[in-house]
């Protein structure tokens, strides 16, 4: 992340009316794809009902290669937002209010920026209003939740310390811890320090909210539940608008203070 800083709920506010996109959106999953999404034909589902402050090292994010998501096999179950301790499908496409009444304080300094990036088919920039904060958990479920912001809207949650998980570390405890139910496999990554991660891209995650698509990634160090950390983000094709404003790469003047 690039520097910046943003610093509590009223600062946030004052970003959200920077933004020129900011606006509401009704909540929750979504189970008709729309036009030109890669996913095959879907079967119908409804949704269901349920760190220590070290994370994850920073080389267990890593970025999707755009081959690893193939097309996936006609009618395979699509994922599912489930019951958890914070309602993710409200927490997604929403303006930077909205999310903040379902967080506690921000804890330390947020970062912005003027471009994004969406891996799908493979990695593209392009300009928009970028936003990012940790915040505390009013329910002390997580250890801190990340935001991320696009043009006023958030586009990606991050999970961070699963704090009243029990038994022996799983991948797919922790997606349901959170809410989450993903059908397809992940793809394992170890790039060391006991760190594992496994991510679901589109094809696997097969996760609509509100007819986008979104990847997940669920990492952990050590299996240690404090140190796991789960992330929804968002995946979905850049739209014409979004198309319209590629850039080749970020630059070092596209960080704003």
């Amino acid at each position: 992340m690039l520097r910046g800083a943003i610093v509590g709920v009223d600062r946030w506010i004052g970003i959200a009316a920077l933004l020129a996109f900011a606006s509401g959106c009704p909540g929750g999953a979504e189970t008709t794809p729309r036009p030109n999404q890669p996913f095959a034909k879907q079967t119908d589902t409804k949704p269901v009902a349920k760190q220590t402050d070290a994370k994850p090292d920073a080389k267990a994010d890593p970025k999707p290669d755009a081959k690893a998501d193939p097309k996936p096999p006609e009618d395979t179950a699509r994922g599912r937002v489930l019951e958890g301790p914070l309602p993710i499908a409200s927490m997604l496409g929403k303006a930077p209010a909205d999310v903040q009444a379902l967080l506690g304080k921000p804890l330390g300094k947020g970062m912005i920026r003027k471009s994004c990036v969406r891996f799908l088919p493979e990695r593209t920039w392009f300009e928009c209003q970028f936003a990012t904060q940790r915040y505390g958990d009013q329910g002390d479920s997580y250890t801190a939740i990340a935001v991320e912001y696009q043009d006023g809207k958030s586009t990606a949650v991050a999970f961070d310390g699963l704090r009243k998980a029990t038994g022996d570390f799983d991948t797919k405890l922790a997606l349901a811890y959170v809410g989450l139910e993903l059908p397809g496999e992940p793809k394992i990554e170890t790039p060391g320090g006991d760190a594992t991660v496994a991510v679901w891209f589109n094809s696997a995650a097969r996760l609509l909210i509100d007819g986008r698509q979104y990847r997940v990634i669920v990492s952990t160090v050590a299996n240690d539940w404090a140190r796991t950390k789960v992330e929804v983000i968002l995946n979905d094709p850049l739209d014409e608008a979004e198309a319209a404003k590629k850039i080749e790469k970020p630059t070092p003047a596209d960080t704003a203070p």
